[in-house]
This record gives structure tokens, sequence and C-alpha cells, in this order.
């Protein structure tokens, strides 16, 4: 093995970024004041050539010589490069078997220089030297710079540094794998112990499924078949059950939403019964509207949703959670969250193309000072190490990230949620004439497993996802992604679907080859797949293992026989494995070998439809909240400061300006605009093909809050949130479809879960309104997702989520270059809130500072209802035309933190004032019409040649003068003749912009 270290060089303006980071992360995340970190990156590999021959080359490859040093088979630490000796030193390197990006483009690169050197393998590791670092204890600190899941940490205190005793990693060798081969488990037993076999074989069967799959190998008929292609005829393969608990799966088959549910509603009297929340409130309405427009292509079968957004072209999305990876391994997590749901998009149809990234994240507070259960990383190093996942996997595959939201909340640090969206669009048709988004497989066609190779890792994510998260949750279930592997392939697939050569496509997703091949079975009602042919990391997986292995960066692709030869000198040509490892049949059977020896044979209907409908019970009460009181007095220009500093209204341009927004040249309506480019944006936009201002909106909604008082107003607000961000930038409302993303507590009734009856009527309502007011938009939901167990722990200690649903929208923009954007343009115009302020202030931002303040008061009271959506659709449809007509420049929504910290916002994004008067703004008292957070109210500002037109458009809908914008730097908000705010809008700036700047220079 040889070693090869680099280290920055410093002085005369360089220095260790890197080390200069952790400084400054220990400080802001733990207030470690640690005077200097030195940081050196390190190479182990392991080849036949001399580290002669690569000390030769080290300039070449590894360092940079104008700003590094680079040594071959030498520890920087013993040389006259660290003269100084450190207090302490940790070294961090990947566990054996962990996917090493750096390591695996190290090695691309090695092979360039060598390429006799075929079996060289590089692993890489970082070591930190700290200086004046005081008490610190080297365990602790060696804790807060890995993940001990997926990494390995040595570490040299004081004493070793003076002995000159430095921490140096082998290489992470994996253990030998021993292969074991497919076993038969016994189900002839009582419940006790199938309820044993499923808990400890982490398969997340409750004991009704275990009873089916015990029922269906005590059928006759099964056997028979079975004794005829030489299987156990009476019990499960370990190949057939893993199988069955990731088909049947709550992650995979969302038995939840599919459940029976007898829903009881004390407030009104209601005893009813809904089969299945997904087919009543989310699939018929919008199959409903699918007749009444001619765009909606292709909704709910496949991986996104895809609509017609020209006669050219389509357009499509998906919006995935990565929860429970993300809580184990934030980075890798949320890499393979944001990698995933791109290779959703390239599944869809037969092929689109990935054009944009959106995401949304929540988290516990970033300034937590509480103490935290076992196992729970602190909230500030879960929002980094996401953060920087989804940062590394959209810009290194090429994709921009155009629009985003992070949210906190103290119940999000039992378990972050991190949903990714992806934006793809494909050509109508292909050029043999097919449409593009019908699947068209037949019995014949050849299935090849595209991309990266099956390893351990990934193992049990679908069950494990399906499960609370507890101390015991698995390292397996964690991947970490390579774009860069991903990106290759993507490009080869495309090239593949235009020349006619692909018939099905799906990702290799929850579940592995188990899921793909066997959902893209049922389109020919059967397949054959050999497990023996399936290209591995490292020998000896088992059968099962290959089966639902979750390793990235794979696709499944189904190939016609006369086109076999043509895709795989595709596949070479682009450096990309594909590997033929199945066949679809008619069978009607999901038919798996391992060589010649059957190891799974199960009908494909038993597959997929076999699992028992859940029966659940739903109760709703009203939850009790103190109400929230506002004071007698209040100054509220310090309220303004305040609630601008709060992490869920301040800035976070910090985070989203490592994001890259700009490749591929598409982008219209950047995250931030105004005159610094640093106000807020209230939705993306993009030409997505060069030269043709036809743009495509994409926007979110999110309002967690409203669920301590009615999860259905939630649902409500973050729908119309989602459409008034659209309609500010110049959404046609005519023609948008929308992604709803549930994640939840635990909705289910049971010894750990004593609430679920609650939990599920909060579900209830939530989807009841759903349906209303996507109806009442006429916004049809193409696409969606749901995460049904948000929760850390048990009993008193246990940690849930508050019920959150993402709505996601993206809709169609007749010509980008008559857009709005929120921050205020010149002195003169003039500034109008459509929409009413009512008396709702309940679960507000503002309700949850002033509980903040004085633990006596609530946070009850009216939450925003959406009362006649109807009117609110023909009002955004009025003021979208205002928009196209150039009218409008300036729109901005109202959420949270209402009209007050709306108009902060438009004037820190122009750097000028305006005065404002919010008398006659609606119907609550000042409290609300400053600082309520009711819906359907978007500020504009309109320059006075346009006022007449844009007041007789509008006119029959809501539309009330609040005043202009001024040349001077200070807000001034008036009721009347009472003054309420007068602040300077640079001093605002400040605010808004310094509560998140966290990141100590880099993520």
């Amino acid at each position: 093995m040889t070693r090869v270290e680099i280290t920055p060089r410093e002085g005369e303006g360089m220095r260790d970024v890197r080390g200069d980071v952790v400084r400054r992360q220990l400080h802001a995340d733990h207030g470690c004041n640690v005077q200097r970190v030195r940081s050196i990156c390190g190479y182990l590999i392991q080849g036949q050539t001399s580290a002669e021959a690569i000390a030769a080359r080290v300039d070449d490859l590894f360092a940079d010589p104008i700003i590094e040093h680079g040594a071959a088979n030498t520890l920087f630490l013993s040389t006259d490069l660290f003269e100084q000796i450190p207090d302490m030193v940790v070294t961090v390197g990947f566990k054996p078997g962990v996917t090493d990006n750096p390591g695996k483009a190290a090695t691309d690169g090695y092979l360039t220089l060598f390429p006799e050197d075929t079996e060289a393998k590089i692993s890489t590791y970082t070591t930190y030297a700290f200086y004046g670092a005081g008490d610190l204890d080297p365990t602790w600190l060696a804790g807060t710079l890995h993940n001990g899941l997926i990494e390995r940490a040595l570490v040299a205190d004081s004493a070793a540094c003076q002995a000159g005793t430095w921490p140096a990693l082998d290489y992470p060798t994996p253990p030998e794998q021993v292969f074991i081969q497919p076993k038969t488990i016994d189900l002839e037993c009582d419940d006790e112990t199938l309820e044993t076999i499923s808990t400890e074989g982490l398969l997340a069967l409750n004991l009704e499924e275990m009873h089916a799959i015990q029922a269906h190998y005590r059928d006759e008929e099964i056997r028979a078949l079975r004794i005829k292609h030489g299987i156990s005829p009476d019990a499960p393969t370990d190949v057939e059950l893993e199988c069955l608990a990731q088909t049947w799966s709550e992650h995979c088959k969302h038995k939840i939403f599919a459940s029976r549910i007898h829903h009881v509603d004390h407030e009104t009297g209601e005893d009813t019964v809904i089969d299945s929340l997904f087919k009543t409130h989310i699939m018929t309405p919008t199959h409903d509207m699918q007749k009444d427009v001619d765009w909606l292509l292709s909704v709910f079968h496949d991986n996104s949703g895809v609509i017609a957004w020209d006669d050219t072209w389509s357009v499509c999305m998906k919006a995935e959670t990565h929860n429970s990876p993300s809580a184990l391994d934030p980075y890798g997590g949320a890499m393979t969250g944001i990698v995933g749901v791109n290779r959703d998009i390239l599944g869809t149809g037969l092929g689109a193309r990935p054009i944009a990234n959106t995401d949304v994240f929540c988290f516990g507070p970033p300034n937590w000072e509480g103490t935290l259960p076992d196992n729970l990383f602190h909230p500030s190093r879960v929002l980094r190490g996401v953060h920087a996942g989804v940062r590394v996997g959209g810009n290194e595959s090429g994709i921009p990230t155009v629009n985003g939201a992070i949210v906190f909340d103290d119940r999000y640090i039992g378990k972050p949620l991190v949903y990714c969206g992806t934006v793809g669009i494909m050509p109508r048709h292909l050029p043999d004439g097919r449409p593009s988004h019908i699947k068209t497989p037949v019995a014949g066609d050849i299935v090849y497993m595209v991309g990266g190779r099956v390893g351990y890792d990934g193992i049990h994510g679908a069950t494990f996802s399906s499960l609370e998260l507890t101390e015991e949750s698995p390292s397996s279930a964690v991947q970490i992604g390579d774009p860069i592997t991903q990106k290759k392939m993507v490009d080869m697939i495309l090239e593949a679907r235009d020349e006619g050569l692909i018939s099905c496509i799906t990702d290799n997703g929850a579940g592995g080859l188990s899921s793909s091949i066997g959902e893209m079975a049922e389109y020919t009602n059967g397949c054959e797949i050999d497990l023996a042919t399936v290209p591995l990391k490292q020998a000896g997986l088992s059968p099962w293992e290959i089966l639902v292995s979750e390793s990235q960066e794979r696709m499944t692709v189904a190939v016609r026989p006369a086109d076999q030869a043509a895709f795989e000198a595709l596949a070479h040509l682009h450096e990309v494995e594909a590997t033929p490892v199945a066949t679809f049949t008619s069978t009607g059977m999901f038919h798996v070998r391992y060589g010649e020896e059957t190891v799974a044979y199960l009908p494909i209907d038993f597959l997929h439809d076999g699992v028992p409908q859940l029966q659940l019970e739903s109760e709703w009460t009203p939850p009790q909240q103190r109400p929230f009181v506002t004071p007698d007095e209040a100054d509220h220009n310090e309220l303004l400061t305040s609630m601008l500093q709060r992490p869920n209204i301040a800035s976070k341009e910090t985070w989203v300006r490592q994001y890259d927004h700009e490749v591929i040249a598409q982008t219209a309506i950047k995250p931030f605009v105004g005159v610094e480019r640093d106000g807020p944006g209230d939705a993306g936009v993009i030409a997505p093909l060069h030269g043709d201002p036809h743009g495509l909106v994409i926007s979110c909604g999110i309002a967690p809050r409203y669920s301590d008082i009615d999860a259905g107003a939630m649902a409500a607000a973050a729908i119309d949130e989602a459409v008034r961000n659209a309609v500010c930038v110049g959404l046609d409302v005519d023609k948008m479809a929308g992604l709803d993303n549930f994640c939840w507590p635990d909705p289910i009734e049971s010894v750990k879960t004593p609430d679920g009856r609650f939990k599920l009527a909060q579900l209830v309502r939530a989807n009841r309104e759903l349906e209303r007011v996507c109806r009442a938009y006429r916004l049809p939901c193409v696409s969606g997702k749901d995460s049904m167990k948000n929760d850390y722990g048990s009993g008193k200690d246990k940690i849930s989520i508050p019920p959150t649903l993402l709505f996601s929208l993206f809709g169609d923009h007749p010509d980008v270059r008559n857009s709005a954007t929120s921050d205020f343009k010149d002195a003169g115009d003039r500034i109008y809130l459509v929409g009413n302020s009512q008396q709702e202030l309940g679960a507000s931002e503002l309700s949850f500072m002033m509980r903040e303040r004085n633990s006596d008061n609530g946070i009850g009271g009216n939450v925003p209802l959406l009362l006649n959506p109807e009117k609110n659709l023909a009002t955004y449809r009025q003021l979208s035309r205002t928009i196209h007509q150039g009218w409008v420049k300036t729109a901005h929504d109202c959420s949270e933190g209402g009209l007050a910290v709306a108009l902060a916002e438009m004037c820190i994004g122009g750097r000028i004032g305006a005065s404002i008067d919010i008398d006659g703004t609606g119907n609550g008292d000042l409290w609300a019409r400053l600082w309520g957070e009711s819906l359907g109210r978007i500020v504009v500002a309109v320059k006075p040649e346009h006022e007449s037109d844009f007041l007789a458009t509008m006119k029959g809908h809501p539309t009330t003068i609040l005043g202009e914008v001024t040349a001077s730097s200070v807000l001034e908000m008036v009721d009347g003749e009472t003054t309420l705010i007068s602040s300077d809008v640079n001093a605002l700036a400040d605010a808004w912009k310094g509560t998140l700047d966290m990141t100590g220079g880099v993520a």
C-alpha cells in the first residue's frame, strides 16, 4: 500500500480553508474556541505500481503544487510542515464497504496515469490537527467530526502528539462475505413466533400480513406448482420473505393511505367509513379533472406525473422523502435522496431528462441548547450534513436547484424531514413515433441492470423506513450516492431512448431489483431473474441481499432482443456497466433463480395484491390549546426585528447560494432577487428551451405549525401557499399540477402509539381539505408520496413530528419576460394588498415567538382558513393577467409573519422604503392585520401609469391600497392615525440575514 498526503500551503494570502471551516463550525455549533485547525487529505493506494513511481506523479494528480504540498509514503505530521506540535489530532476515513466518492474519482485519474494497474483501488481520509484546543475531550471532538455508522476515526491526544504517535489509518478492506445458501423459513408456528420472525428479520410485517403469507403456502395449488419448479412447497425461502416484506412495506405499498378507516368526529357527530384515503381524496379528484383537460398525460402509475407542456414537449415532476436515512447519516441520506429522485425522472415513461431540483428541509432549531436522546445528532449538524448531501448530489449531477424551503421546529429533532424534488422534460413523441410517456414492454424483452453495482449498502432500506427510528436502526440501510457515475448513466440512457432502444425503464430505489423488476413485470405478467448474473461490489452477498439491496446509481431497463447489441455498445461507449439480469415473461410468476436453482417463485398477483387491507380507527376531537393573548402594549419595531431574525423567517441565503441554480442556463427567476440579489424569491421560473420564452413555474407550500390546531387547515394553507407563490411570478392558473407529500407521525393505535386514532383523524382531515381545495383550484395532484412513521423512540421519551404536508406545484408561464419578483422597484410605485386580513393569529409565527417569551401564553385561536377557494382562484387568475400584461412587476405573498414581514422583505429586496397604512385591509384587529397569516393575500406594486389598468382588471376582487414605495430607506407603517413601525431598511436587512449565517464559509 502506498500513502499519499496533501496539505494546503499557508501564507501569502493562502490558508487552510477546510481546517478553518472546522474551527468556525466548532464555535458556531458548540461554542468551542479553537485557535487553529490544519487539515491533511490522505489517499491509501492498493495496487501494483511502486511508491517511487507514484511519488513522481503526486503533483500531476493528487496535489496542486501552487497551493498545496504533496508527498508519498510520508505522514506530514512528522515533517517540518507541521513543526508546531498540535494539541490533538483526529483522522477520519470511511469504514470498509462504504462508498468513497473521492476515492473513486482518484482511482479514475490514477488509471489514466497508470493504465496497466487495472486492479488498483484508492481510499481517502482526512486528518485534522488542533492548536489551542484547551481542555476539549479528543474523543468528543472525534465524535463531532465523524459518523460512526459509516466512518472510523483515530485520535491522538496531547500525550500521543508529544510522543509523535500519529493516527494512521490502514486501507479499509471489507471482511470476506460468507455466501449463505437460500434457506426456508418455517411459518407453521404460533402468532408470537410469527411476530418474532418479522421483528428480528426487520421485515416490518404485521401479524395479519404474516398470516396471509402463511395461508399462501398452505394452498394446495401453490404447493403443486412449487414442487414442479423444485422449490420448497410449504414454506417461503428467505428470498421470498424478503421480497414480500419489501413489496408490502408501508414505504412501497402505502398501506395506511390504502386502508379502510372507520372515522368518528366527536365535534360534528359524523360516523363514516373511508375506503382508501388515496383513492377517495387524491386519485378520484384528479381523474375527474383529467376528463376536462387534454394536458394530463400520466398520473399516479409511473415514477412521476407527466403533463403536456406544449405540442412538442412534456414535463414531469416528482418529490420524495429520505427522512430515516438522513437521520442516521445526514450527508449520505440526503445525497441519495436527491440523486434518487433524479432517477425517478429518468425512469418516467421511456426516460425524461432532469432539468431542475427542489429541496425542502424540516429540522430542529439550529441553536438548540437542550438535551438530545442517544444516537441523535444536534440539529445544526443535521442541517449541515443534509444541505451538503443535496448540494453535492445536485451540483455534481449538473442539475440546477431552483426552489425550496427550510422549516424549524423542536419536534423535527426526532426525525428530520428531507424532501427532494426533480422536474424533467421529454419529447412528446420519440423519433420512432412512440409517445414518450407510455412504457411498451412485451414478454421476451431482456431486462438490464444499468449503472452501479449491488452491495451490502441499502439493505432493508424500504422496511427500515416503514419503522420508527430507534437506537438499533441498521447501518446497512445507509447509502452514499455517486452523482458522477449517475450522470454518465443519465446521458447514456437518454441517448438510448432517442435511438428507440428502450421498451421500459424504472429506477432501482427502495427494494432494489425486487421492486424495479417486480413492478415492471406487472406490464407483461411475469419475469425470470438470475441473481447469479448481477454485478456485485463485493463477493459473498446472499441471494436475498442481491435482490433487495438499494445500492445507488442503478436503473432497470428493458430492451428488445434485437436491440441488445446496440444497447450494450452504447453503454460501453459511455463507460456505463449494463448487464442482462432478467427476462420478461407472461407466466404470471415472479421467478427468481440463482444460477440453476429456483430461489423464489411467487404469483405476480399475490406479490402485488395479496397484502391484506389495514382496518383502522380514527377519532377526531379538536386539540385544546391555551389561547394566544396579545399584549396591551408592544413595540412593533422591536417585534419586526425579532420576527425577521426567527429561523423560520430569516434569510437562508448563505445555504442556498451554495446550490448551483445557473447550470444549463435556464433559470429566469432565481432563488434570490432584488438590487443586491438577496431578496426572497417566491417561486422558481425556468425557460427549458433556449431561445424560447415559454416558461415553467415551480413552487411549494408548507405550514406544519397549523397542525397544532387543525391538520386540515394546515393542508389547505400549504396548497394555497404553493399557488400564491406561483401566482406571484406569473403562473397561468389554468394549467398547473400539484404533488402531495405527506409526512406523519405513526397514525396506527398501539401500545407505543396510544394517540394513534387522533393522529389518523388528523390525516383524514388533511386529505379531505386536500380534495376540497384542489377541486376548487382545478389543481390535479399528479404524483406524491407519504412517509408514515416519523417518530423517535417510544413512551414518555417519544418524539413525533408535527403532521406535515409539503405541496409542490409546477405549471405554465406563457412568457418569462413578463414575470414579477418580490422586491420593490421604484419610488412612487403604488402598493396594494390583494386579499383580506382576518382575525387569524392561531399557530402564527408571532404566537410561537410570544409563547417562547412568556410560557403562560399559548398559540390557540383562529387558525387561517381557506373558506372560499373558488373566489381565491378567480382573484389569482386576474392578478396573473396583470403580470402577463407587464403592469405588475412586483408581487410577494403574505405567509409567515403576515403583512409586516412581507413588506419588510419587499423593502429589503429593493433596498428602498415604503409608506404603508393598514387601515381597511380586513376584518381583524390591528394585531391580525399586521401579523396575522390569513390565506389568499398578495402584496403588489404597480407603476402609476399602469394603476388604472390594474384596478380595472382587479375590479370585483379584494384589492386595497396600502401606500407607495418611497425614496427613503425607511419602512413606515401606520393604522390610520396610529404609527406602528418606523424601521431602517438596512437594519432590517442585517437582522433578516444574520440568524442563519452559520456556514463558517463553507458548509
